[in-house]
């Protein structure tokens, strides 16, 4: 899942002897194709199969993401790890397509709920909320660096995400939208499937 093309082939972390094999595993998906701004995103998350198509032919690039989609995706880059705590969600029931990722994700402290007892699955993801869980997953590596300060909504980030969208902007995970001076952070946007493939993408390889 964490696999990284490089100049010179492929590079990746083993925890023991392994049997390696190589396949092309590239999708095609008719609403992201080679002139699409995310075509590379998405064909990195994809191919991994951190991020499935909402059909076999399409991705959706636009839809936005949920926050069962995001603990998803990030339970898959751990290879879909096990997890043995309990069901803290009255909302969550036992036997969803997002159920296990998002026990994972709580017993990890990647995510906490939205009211006591709730998790609000199908709620959309903002980018600063995108920004505070991805830190949470890494392991919040601070920043001393001012990283918000360059954008003229850099004050408006919610007290809770400021050290995690300053340590995503710092690390190129996220950029503005928009060009030069007036690019925006537009922290309480609303993220899409293809903003966060690309994020998803920039965090693996650069971050």
């Amino acid at each position: 899942k964490k696999s990284i093309t490089t100049d010179d082939g492929v590079a990746f972390f083993l925890n023991s002897s392994s049997v390696i094999k190589l396949k092309d595993n590239s999708k095609i998906f008719i609403d992201t194709d080679a002139n699409h701004w995310a075509f590379n995103a998405v064909a990195f998350a994809t191919s991994r199969e951190l991020f499935n198509g909402t059909s076999a032919t399409a991705f959706s690039p636009n839809e936005e993401m949920t926050r069962a989609m995001l603990v998803t995706v990030l339970r898959r880059m751990e290879d879909e790890a096990e997890t043995a705590a309990e069901n803290a969600f009255a909302n969550i029931p036992d036997d969803t397509w997002y159920t296990d990722a998002v026990i994972w994700a709580s017993e990890n402290g990647i995510v906490n709920g939205v009211a006591e007892g709730h998790f609000d699955p199908d709620a959309n993801i903002t980018r600063e909320q995108l920004a505070t869980i991805l830190y949470r997953y890494d392991g919040k590596q601070a920043v001393t660096e001012d990283a918000l300060a360059g954008f003229p909504d850099g004050k408006s980030v919610s007290p809770f995400a400021v050290e995690a969208m300053n340590w995503a902007v710092a690390n190129g995970l996220i950029h503005g939208i928009g060009n030069g001076s007036s690019a925006t952070l537009s922290p309480k946007a609303t993220a899409s499937r293809s903003q966060f493939a690309t994020i998803l993408m920039r965090y693996m390889t650069e971050g």
